[in-house]
């Protein structure tokens, strides 16, 4: 229980960390010629918003702290 507790604290971050991830990954395979990207996805930042998100997410727990 106490794992499951730990994983949630920690869920948005982990989210954020695996899209990120998964979109370097779509790209690298793209580069490559292996699959063809749709042309949304061209337009789509998701390292931009991975970054608004991951700071929204510390500025969201540092004002947490403050208000205990």
């Amino acid at each position: 229980m106490k794992f499951v507790k730990s994983i949630l604290k920690v869920w948005p971050e982990i989210m954020v960390l695996l899209s990120s991830m998964s979109y370097i990954i779509i790209r690298l395979v793209a580069d490559m010629n292996k699959v063809s990207l749709p042309t949304w996805f061209d337009s789509f930042n998701i390292p931009t918003i991975a970054l608004f998100m991951m700071v929204f997410i510390l500025l969201y727990r540092s004002k947490e702290k403050k208000n205990r």
